[in-house]
């Protein structure tokens, strides 16, 4: 038997069981990987952000930033932001405030 016959498929079985085999899952949206975990980060949320809260009103960037997304719905452009006891639901691209949920 030939040398060559022999490392051609020990090679082709190195390149399938060295390269990295990982799931990736598709993004639906709907929540946020598991890896992240913004609750150790988190700041306090600055005096009277509850005040600015409206409809129609854009909400602070750095209080959205502290929020956590309950759900977002792509095919409307919107997301539903937990901010303490509140949900805010708001479109995303503009942060522009459409309905405000009450305490949970």
């Amino acid at each position: 038997m030939k040398l060559s016959a022999l490392i051609l498929p020990a090679t082709i079985s190195l390149l399938f069981f060295a390269a990295p085999l990982q799931a990736v899952a598709a993004d639906r949206g709907h929540y946020a990987p598991q890896s992240i975990d913004k609750s150790g980060l988190q700041q306090r949320l600055p005096d009277g952000w509850r005040t600015e809260l409206s409809k129609g009103k854009v909400l602070n960037y750095d209080v959205y930033k502290q929020g956590k997304v309950v759900y977002r719905d792509a095919s409307q452009g919107t997301v539903a932001l937990r901010l303490e006891n509140k949900v805010i639901r708001l479109v995303e691209s503009t942060r522009e405030i459409v309905d405000i949920l009450h305490p949970f």
